[in-house]
């Protein structure tokens, strides 16, 4: 029982532990023996030595470690010393207060250290006995008062300190008040007294106010003498905090006598002095506490004193605004003043309202800054003291005048202020003001005319929120000032405002007015009116999509507007600021009703199609539509129906630029239609009322203050919906008098030389479009006009010299006539598009004046715009020609000059008019099939002037009327098109680049389809072989460029040619009757079918079909393509369908498949052709390709090679050739392959070649070696034949072999066994000859494993190169005039590596891949000076061979048998790799014959002269006791026997430790064989092997604690041994190796800590202790792995064996003790803790226990924190509870 009972006096380490038997309760023996040691202590205290005294010493120490330069050592003696206070507070309490009397000089820190242990005992649940508390309460109170000044360091936990005694219970308050009240003595008390008062007032209230009276009793004398400034501040909290004490359990009390009454004297005496004395203050904080403390205080005063002060006391506090004291706090005393005098008599402060109302209003906060609370805390204090004034109503009338007046003042802060004030009001009593609001209001719209600073404008805002709210608003003025506002200014005036606070307001604004439209009801009708008429205004159009939102939530509510008409006859004017000129002009779009006007229906309705042409603003698009969809009833209320349906599909539509384009036209065409039968003269009206709309969308936006956004969407619409409406309009007057004002709007576009002409046609285009609907209906007119401004145009453009001149600027006029005529060639090209075909050609061949000026603007303009546009125009035309061709058979005009000119166009660098390609040559294949041949020849030599090519182009002369050939044009079309493609890149360097070839990739992707067509044009001309030749030539080149893209492109234009050709090709007598070309084709197309991009494998494959196609009619005369049950061409169609994969595997049966149908299908003397055509395509720019191509050769010649036995020679040299050459490394694998493919044809011709190549193989004879594998037969004769050559060879030059030393002279391997190493090293990896590798198993396995022990060490040998024989792309070197050259590669080779790779190779490929995984383990096994690494292989080598093979296998025999022939090797390498394996066979428990074969061998080994090997023999000898029961009995005995011996022999200088091993042997045996067979040694053993367990070395201390444990692993204590047997003689060992094996369990090595737990699970086994037992199996069982807690372990374990091995206490503190000194800091720490937790169950006292208790101290001082710290727990425990 700990003393927190109330026990006396000192009970000390003797009122701990206790005797009884082990079997007993832990809790009741030592509760009981606890109670009997401290009935001792209190009967003869002078017991020696006394534990008093040794408690003493040790909190000493302790004391002494706290200043410790480590943390957590720091924090350990903290916890040593809660432990301690909290098992022992009454005497450790003294202890602590006596050093502390002792120790005057201590550190602060220490101090500090001190006192928070103290807090952490006394803040615990369980409260101290008072006698502790006294001691401390007096050490805390010595401490707090100690020094005069503030120590934050030391006062402030001494303080807390006391407050936790204090609020424990009422006993330990009311000591702690005592404590506090005797030592504030007669004087001013410690201000730091004051600070704890004040705090403990606060955390137990009820606890302290019976004794404020006292205190402030004590108080009044000294109160008005205290100067220092910190003694007032403590007093003033301490005052404060009584006050809110009594206020709070007068709250609690109010059925009783209050305390405050009966402290208001006292209170009012503390108040006199802190108000009149103290608060005349300079220094702010002591200010701040003090007119908090008048705050809580001031409520307690009596009610007399109060009313008759108060009208004095607000002008005072006033005053005190005028000097540096924090504004929040008088603003929260001047609260308390105004709510408790308005609470007991609001008349009281008549005399002084106007005056305190004025200076109230001058606390207003105009810009409170909200990231500072304390500023926000202060504005609404000051607000809520208006709110106490308002609710006396005589009060809110004189406010409200005040406000009235500050409204009209000049000052804006003042003006802010007011309305702050005044929305304040409105949202906390607007009921106490109603009747003063009307007064407001007609300020506030007089102020929202003239205030201009946004600050300013938000506040407004807010108070006009407010108004509405209340249902206060009934003016326009509101609504205009929040839509107003809604608008951005087009510059921001930073004198009225940030930008960000302009955007604020913005934001707001739209807000505000969204919830005004959609919340406040009583504003629906006016908000209506208003918006309306705002909706079309020039100067609102930036906020249409709000208002409209805000429109359509209105009238969603209500469909109809309500007029309110005012009585009389009186004009309303209108008091909105004027909003400009376009703001001003309604003129007859609206409707007046009474005096109140709104815009008519269908004004709105037209200003709503132009706000939804631009879909960049999709929201104001939607909010537009939904705002329609309920204002149909002002439109006209059938159209509910159409527009309930049309509506929600423009809706759907509106992220879809063209559908929502299409969907809005047919939505105005159909609402025209629909109102048109209702009403005739609708159209005309509707198109009236959107041309009188034209000034809303200005071209140039005018100057403005407030954001005006680009309108030429807008504008564009508008035109559009002009254009529809005008569909059904039958007034020609109406027609022309639109038709020109589009006309004069496109012209009135601008363009100079700051507009780029591309801008300038964009512009224009609705115009244009616009003028294309019109032809509908009105072709006539519109031609008419086109002709006019075509004759005009045409007129005036100026063609002389000096036009072309850029220096000269262009005139006014000459850019008039740029427009006019950009604008005639895009409507009339419009026109085409939208006019009926027949009356538009109609018009065009009876008057060709726009058709000779397209050609006259084509011919003089070098504008890429006006060229593209007339290019398209032309392409209108064709595009008609062709639709009325059988109704209008008539040729176009001027057909020869439009082909000259548009061939003319150049697209070269840098590529300018490359969008002008694709129309040209779209112009051309129309201008093909419309016209003659005969036509065609004088303007393409008009255009060339020398034909390039006068031979392939024409069949004639230039004279002559045969048709054009087309390669001409075709190869022009492609020297355009592919040399533009050529400059698209994959990757590019900059931002430019990026642009440029995303500009080349738009256009070229638009060209391709027209280039196709121009193809097919030419080849339906004539499809002959002739031009199927003249096409390819001019594409070959094209299909094997770098770029992909040009590939792709060249093999889509094939593949059109191939198909076009073969519809069109001619059949017959005249057609020839062989394909000579099949075999070069197709060697020219297949790497394309092998190319690295997908599209261009694909083209590629339906090219080789229609090759082979080809070929077939021409051979066979028949169509291959009907015939759909031919197998070649379902194996086409299977190879198109899986071409486009990415899987190289599968583009590689792919390719095979291609060879096999191209074997199938060309003829025998196109064999040798194909070939050499596909080895020159090795050389191809692209990688796949070469590759595919080497695939195709092998497949081929595997299929086609016995049939090339003459070509046999060149075949092979044009390989090797290639293979030199080529640049890609899977084409020569391919190559190879087809070597290989040829060996198998002609195996001794080609094999004989390669197997004579120079050392080490380049990489095509490697993977040749790899390929001939794939081969069974071969390799198996080359298996045998290396065997052969390797027995009995020696591996090394010289053929003696020494152990390998790094010191000796640098061996060298033998030259021709390292070449079949070589070749090996090849070979093995492959699993095609796994069965060959499986028949030579053992002696395969056995040659590999003794070579590879052999070459450790040894270097590459030094073999030379004839200088004759090098390769002519060898660079000469200086030796070679002497006859050879220095094989430097060669001499860069590991022969251990290639041994080591050839092996693991070898096993991996018989799937052994547990043995192979073993030589992965030892990365440094190859680069190894000695076996070391070789040896510590052998073990799971072994094993490896024991699960894959089995023992008894006849594999494994022959495998021993095998291995048998090297144990007498005269090499030490080989016999290493022999003796070992069989050491690491043993424990796999041979039997038998096998058996006696390995142990003969190790038997022989034990008197090799190499270390090495008799190392190997002894480890074999230690797995005999693994053998199975016969064999273990048979050779056991000369096992231990030589183990014994191995025990105390050490080997200097070898690899293997013997005594390490020996040990290691014995532990073996002794797990294996049974107890009685090994039991006459135990004692003895146990006795050798208990120096090893301290032993520096690791291994041999887990090697010593492993085989303790084996040797008490076969023990088994029933209790019936005699004092004089083994088992009495090994408890003894148990005893002092128990707790040094538990010690070592706490290091940091994991072999140790797994060693320790299995040995102490065997250990306790013995012991007499079944929990202990049991704990021991719990947590140091194998499952538990290593996360054991070893810290929470120990402390249990150690506790559980002090209860049940009590008797053997001191034995195993004494074992203990020498631990204390070891050279683990680990084990040193944890000998003291155990230790210290021992000596808890001590049953009596010894002469030791100052000495131990001492020892454990000195630990308190190690060099080691870790060390310290634990001594310092170790130390808790010993005198704590645990």
């Amino acid at each position: 029982m700990d003393e927190r009972g109330g026990g006396g006096g000192g009970g000390g380490v003797d009122g701990k532990g206790g005797g009884g038997g082990g079997n007993g309760s832990t809790n009741t023996t030592t509760s009981n023996n606890k109670s009997a040691g401290a009935a001792n202590a209190a009967s003869s205290s002078s017991a020696a030595p006394d534990k008093p005294t040794i408690l003493e010493g040790v909190l000493h120490n302790i004391f002494d470690g706290l200043t410790d330069k480590e943390e957590p050592v720091r924090s350990a003696m903290q916890q040593a010393i809660v432990k301690i206070l909290e098992s022992h507070p009454e005497r450790a309490s003294v202890i602590l207060s006596e050093y502390r009397k002792q120790q005057p000089k201590m550190s602060e820190q220490t101090v500090a250290m001190l006192l928070d242990c103290i807090r952490r005992v006394v803040g615990a649940e369980n409260p101290l006995p008072a006698v502790a508390n006294h001691e401390l309460i007096n050490l805390a109170l010595q401490e707090l008062t100690r020094s005069a000044e503030h120590v934050p360091l030391i006062q402030n936990p001494a303080q807390h300190i006391l407050v936790a005694i204090g609020r424990s219970s009422a006993d330990s308050c009311a000591q702690v008040m005592e404590a506090l009240q005797g030592t504030s003595g007669e004087g001013v008390p410690h201000f730091m007294l004051m600070q704890c008062l004040g705090l403990l007032a606060t955390e137990h209230p009820a606890g302290v106010v019976p004794h404020i009276k006292a205190i402030l009793s004590r108080c009044q004398p000294y109160l008005g003498g205290i100067r220092q400034d910190h003694i007032k501040q403590a007093h003033a909290y301490a005052i404060g905090r009584f006050s809110e004490a009594l206020l709070e359990e007068g709250e609690q009390k109010r059925g009783e006598e209050e305390e405050e009454g009966q402290c208001s004297t006292e209170i009012s005496v503390a108040y006199d002095v802190l108000f009149n004395q103290w608060l005349h203050s300079r220094e702010p904080k002591v200010c701040v506490e003090i007119l908090q403390a008048l705050s809580s205080m001031y409520p307690l005063l009596p009610k007399d004193r109060i009313q008759g002060q108060a009208a004095r006391l607000v002008p005072q506090i006033f005053a005190l605004y005028r000097r540096s004291v924090d504004r929040n706090a008088v603003t929260q005393f001047l609260c308390s003043v105004l709510k408790t005098n308005l609470a007991l008599n609001p008349h009281v402060l008549d005399n002084i309202l106007d005056s305190l109302i004025l200076h109230l209003f001058d606390l207003v906060y105009v810009y409170p800054d909200y990231e500072k609370p304390q500023t926000v805390k202060g504005h609404y204090e000051v607000l809520r003291c208006f709110h106490l004034l308002a609710g006396h109503p005589a009060y809110s009338i004189r406010i409200m005048d005040t406000l009235l007046m500050h409204l009209r003042n000049n000052s804006e802060r003042e003006r802010m202020k007011c309305l702050l004030i005044l929305t304040h009001l409105l949202n906390s009593c607007a009921g106490n003001i109603e009747g003063q609001v009307p007064a407001s209001i007609e300020c506030l719209k007089q102020m929202i005319l003239t205030e201009k600073g946004v600050k300013m404008k938000l506040t407004l805002l807010k108070t006009i929120v407010a108004l509405a709210q209340k249902s206060h608003i009934r003016d326009k003025e509101f609504v205009w000032f929040v839509v107003r506002h809604s608008c951005r200014y087009s510059k921001s005036n930073q004198e009225h405002g940030s930008q960000e606070e302009h955007s604020n307001l913005v934001l707001s604004c739209e807000n505000t007015l969204y919830m005004l439209a959609s919340t406040v009801g009583t504003l629906d009708e006016l908000l209506k009116r208003e918006l309306l008429n705002y909706f079309i205004l020039l100067d609102y159009t930036d906020i249409c999509g709000n208002l409209a939102k805000c429109l359509a939530s209105l009238f969603a509510k209500s469909p109809h507007i309500e007029y309110d008409v005012a009585a009389g006859d009186e004009t309303v004017t209108d008091h909105v600021p004027a909003e400009g000129a376009a703001g001003e002009e309604r003129g007859a779009a609206v409707v007046r009703r009474g005096k109140v006007t709104v815009p008519g229906a269908e004004t709105i309705y037209a200003r709503c199609l132009a706000l939804l042409s631009n879909q960049q603003c999709i929201k104001r698009c939607s909010n537009i539509l939904s705002f329609l969809r309920y204002y149909h009833p002002q439109v006209n209320p059938a159209l509910e129906e159409l527009w309930e349906r049309r509506i929600p599909d423009l809706q759907l539509q509106i992220n879809r630029e063209s559908a929502y384009r299409q969907q809005l036209h047919d939505f105005i065409l159909e609402t025209n239609e629909f109102l048109g039968g209702l009403d005739d003269n609708f159209a005309q009206r509707l198109a009236s009322k959107l041309a009188d709309q034209m000034y809303l969308y200005p071209i140039s936006l005018p100057h403005s203050e407030w954001h005006l956004p680009d309108l030429s969407a807008e504008r564009g619409m508008l035109m559009q919906a002009v254009a529809l409406t005008l569909l059904q309009v039958t007034d020609v007057a109406c027609i022309h008098t639109k038709i020109d004002l589009i006309v004069t709007s496109a012209r009135q576009e601008r363009l100079d030389k700051h507009v780029k002409h591309a801008d300038y046609e964009r512009r224009i285009e609705p115009c244009a479009l616009a003028l294309g609907y019109i032809s509908r209906q009105h072709l006539g007119h519109l031609v008419k006009k086109l002709t006019e401004l075509a004759q005009v145009g045409g007129r005036k453009h100026s063609t002389g010299f000096f036009s072309n001149l850029h220096f000269i600027k262009d005139t006014h006029k000459e850019l008039e006539n740029y427009k006019s005529n950009l604008l005639v060639v895009k409507a009339f090209g419009r026109i085409m598009d939208e006019a009926d075909p027949l009356q538009s050609l109609q018009h065009l061949d009876e008057d060709d004046t726009l058709l000779s000026f397209l050609m006259q603007q084509l011919a003089g303009h070098k504008d890429q715009t006006i060229m593209s546009a007339i290019l398209q125009t032309l392409l209108s035309i064709c595009n008609q020609l062709i639709a009325t061709k059988e109704q209008l058979p008539s040729p176009l005009r001027h057909r020869n000059q439009i082909m000259v000119t548009v061939f003319s166009i150049p697209i070269e660098a840098p590529f300018h008019d490359l969008p002008l390609l694709p129309t040209i040559l779209k112009l051309g294949t129309d201008f093909i099939r419309i016209g003659k041949r005969s036509v065609l020849i004088k303007s393409i030599y008009t255009l060339f002037g020398t034909p390039i090519d006068p031979i392939s182009s024409f069949s004639g002369g230039p004279d002559t009327e045969e048709c054009v050939d087309g390669g001409v044009i075709f190869e022009i079309a492609c020297r355009n098109f592919f040399g533009c493609a050529q400059q698209l890149k994959m990757k590019f360097d900059s931002q430019e680049e990026d642009e440029r070839n995303s500009f080349l990739a738009k256009h070229l992707n638009e060209s391709l389809p027209q280039l196709n067509s121009l193809v097919r044009a030419i080849v339906e001309m004539d499809a002959s072989p002739a031009t199927l030749d003249l096409i390819i030539g001019i594409l070959e080149g094209w299909t094997r460029d770098r770029n992909s893209e040009v590939r792709i492109c060249a093999s889509h234009v094939f593949n059109n040619t191939l198909e076009v050709y073969i519809k069109a090709m001619r059949i017959g007598c005249e057609a020839p009757s062989k394909f000579n070309q099949t075999g070069q084709m197709l060697g020219k197309i297949v790497p394309r079918c092998i190319d690295s991009n997908g599209t261009v494998r694909q083209v590629s494959v339906e090219i080789l079909q229609k090759t082979l196609e080809i070929a077939c009619i021409y051979e066979t005369l028949t169509i291959a393509s009907i015939d759909s049950s031919a197998d070649w061409l379902k194996e086409i169609e299977a190879i198109k369908e899986h071409i486009a994969t990415d899987e190289p595997k599968q583009i590689y049966n792919l390719a095979g498949d291609i060879a096999k149908i191209i074997a199938t299908r060309i003829s025998s003397f196109q064999y040798l052709q194909f070939c050499k055509t596909l080895l020159l395509s090795l050389r191809d720019p692209e990688q796949s390709s070469t590759i595919g191509a080497s695939v195709v050769l092998k497949f081929f010649i595997q299929q086609k090679g016995s049939e090339l036995f003459h070509a046999i020679p060149d075949l092979v040299r044009d390989s090797l050739t290639a293979l030199q050459l080529c640049e890609v490394p899977r084409a020569k694998s391919g190559v190879l392959k087809a070597l290989v493919a040829l060996t198998k044809h002609h195996p001794k011709l080609v094999c004989a070649e390669m197997l004579g190549q120079h050392l080490p193989y380049d990489s095509h004879l490697v993977e040749y070696w790899h390929l001939v594998c794939n081969d069974p037969e071969l390799t198996g004769l080359m298996l045998d034949n290396f065997l052969q050559l390797l027995s009995g060879a020696s591996l090394q030059e010289g053929g003696h072999q020494e152990t390998p030393s790094a010191t000796e002279r640098q061996k060298l391997a033998s030259g021709q066994p390292f070449a079949i190493f070589c070749a090996l090293h090849e070979m093995l990896p492959c699993k095609d000859i796994k069965g060959q590798l499986e028949i030579r198993f053992a002696d395969m396995f056995s040659m590999l494993l003794t070579s590879l022990s052999s070459y450790t060490n040894l270097a590459a040998p030094n073999l030379v190169v004839n200088a004759s024989t090098t390769s002519p792309n060898q660079p000469q070197s200086g030796k070679s005039k002497f006859g050879f050259v220095p094989n430097k590669d060669l001499i860069k080779l590991n022969p251990c590596q290639i041994a080591l790779e050839t092996f693991q190779a070898f096993l991996t490929n018989l799937e052994m891949e547990q043995i192979a995984a073993v030589f992965a383990v030892n990365s440094q096994l190859a680069s190894s000076a000695d076996w070391h690494s070789f040896i510590e292989l052998l073990t799971p080598l072994a094993i490896g061979l024991g699960q894959q093979l089995q023992l008894g296998s006849p594999q494994m025999r022959q495998l021993v048998n095998s291995l048998s022939k090297y144990v007498a090797s005269p090499h030490d390498g080989q016999r290493v790799a022999a003796v070992g394996l069989y050491s690491r066979l043993v424990p796999l428990k041979p039997t038998g014959e096998l058996a006696a074969t390995i142990l003969a061998h190790l038997g022989a080994a034990l008197s090799d002269p190499n270390a090495v090997v008799r190392g190997l023999s002894i480890q074999g000898m230690g797995y005999v006791g693994q053998l199975g029961e016969k064999e273990a009995k048979r050779y056991s005995d000369t096992a231990i026997g030589a183990l014994l011996k191995g025990v105390d022999d050490s080997v200097g200088d070898c690899l293997i430790n013997i005594p390490l091993e020996s040990m290691r042997g014995l532990s073996g045996i002794l797990r294996a064989l049974p107890s009685e067979r090994v039991e006459s040694f135990h004692v003895s053993l146990a006795i050798r092997i208990r120096p090893f367990l301290g032993n520096y070395a690791l291994e041999m201390r887990e090697a010593a604690i492993q085989l303790f444990g084996d040797l008490c692993d076969g023990k088994h204590d029933d209790g019936s041994s005699s004092p004089t047997s083994s088992m009495e003689a090994l408890r003894e060992q148990l005893v002092a190796n128990l707790f040094p094996l538990l010690l070592h369990l706490s290091e940091s090595e994991a072999a140790i800590v797994s060693a320790c737990r299995g040995t102490l699970q065997r250990v306790c086994r013995l012991l007499p202790a079944p929990k202990v037992v049991e704990m021991a199996q719990q947590q140091l069982g194998e499952e538990r792995g290593h996360q054991l807690n070893y810290g929470s372990f120990v402390l249990e374990f150690v506790k559980l064996i002090a209860v049940e091995l009590t008797d053997h206490i001191q034995d195993f503190i004494e074992s203990c003790l020498p631990q204390l000194r070891s050279q683990w800091p680990e084990v040193r720490g944890s000998a003291a803790i155990v230790i210290g937790i021992l000596h808890n169950f001590l049953s009596e006292r010894n002469a030791q226990t100052e000495a131990v208790a001492g020892k454990i101290a000195v630990l308190l001082k190690d060099e080691q924190a870790a060390v310290r710290m634990r001594a310092a727990t170790a130390l808790g425990y010993f005198f704590g509870d645990i």
